[in-house]
């Protein structure tokens, strides 16, 4: 933004030396009155990408109270990233008393202003039920807005919709599409969704060893439900030996990772994990 500004700047001190003084004054002068709208308005994006950069850097630092100030100013300057980081610091309980419906808030402020992430989010916590009543569909929207728009995470959010038919018309096909994209893009989850569907033979035929590659792809990178995945073939034996105490060990593993369990997966680890789990 600031090399915009010297340009503007340099094109009016050539049309000076060009035209000669008495008029090249008259026509820097209109063009001054012309371009100065949207030089403050370049003055006004420049000073609050700075104020994000400072929030951010002090959201890093756990400095909660000056990232809010510093987002907050960035936010009234119309830089959507600030809002963003309000409605991070509030989703987490950050520096304020956490609140979903704060948080909904400025990721709707963020939205507005185009940011993808914060569509993402809105997303998630109308999947999650987060401050607002569960709604797939709603979720798929912003899903789909998101992943229109190139957002990796929101495909593979997007095709887990598809695969299991939630607020959209269940589509292997779309799914699998939509997985294969975000993977292309480095989502990580997407190794996780496809282990699934070749777990389970969603839109393909089933291979285990498949499987368990994409899962283990998916595990190493950190993600819950590719360690949880690994746990299902150790349990079943379908990739992996069949291995009760491993299964529970992966199980345990995405557990602490913070994998949510799907009602169809509450018999198996009531099954390995017994008490253990039913206390959590």
């Amino acid at each position: 933004m600031k090399k915009i500004i010297v340009f503007v700047l340099v094109l009016c001190l050539c049309f000076a030396v060009f035209s000669g003084s008495a008029f090249a004054e008259t026509a820097t002068t209109e063009a001054s009155a012309a371009e100065a709208p949207a030089i403050e308005v370049l003055k006004a994006e420049v000073i609050a990408e700075e104020l994000f950069k400072a929030g951010e850097d002090a959201y890093n630092a756990e400095d909660y109270g000056k990232a809010m100030e510093c987002f907050s100013l960035a936010g009234d300057l119309g830089n959507d990233w600030g809002w963003k980081g309000i409605g991070n610091l509030y989703y987490f309980g950050f520096g304020v008393e956490q609140s979903y419906d704060k948080a909904m808030e400025y990721f709707q402020r963020a939205a507005d202003l185009g940011n993808i992430d914060a569509v993402f989010n809105l997303g998630v916590m109308y999947y999650f039920s987060e401050g607002v009543e569960k709604d797939d569909g709603k979720a798929a929207e912003y899903f789909r807005q998101a992943a229109d728009l190139g957002h990796a995470p929101a495909m593979s959010n997007l095709g887990y919709l598809y695969e299991h038919g939630e607020g959209v018309k269940q589509d292997f096909d779309q799914a699998l599409k939509l997985y294969r994209q975000a993977l292309d893009l480095g989502a990580a989850y997407a190794y996780a969704n496809l282990g699934n569907c070749y777990l389970k033979g969603h839109g393909v035929e089933p291979d285990y060893a498949i499987a368990v590659e994409y899962f283990t792809l998916a595990a190493e990178q950190g993600v819950p439900d590719g360690m949880f995945g690994l746990g299902e073939c150790c349990y079943e034996g379908k990739g992996l030996e069949k291995d009760s105490a491993k299964a529970a060990e992966w199980y345990r593993k995405a557990l602490e990772a913070g994998y949510v369990p799907r009602e169809e997966d509450q018999a198996h680890l009531k099954d390995v994990l017994g008490d253990e789990y039913t206390q959590k």
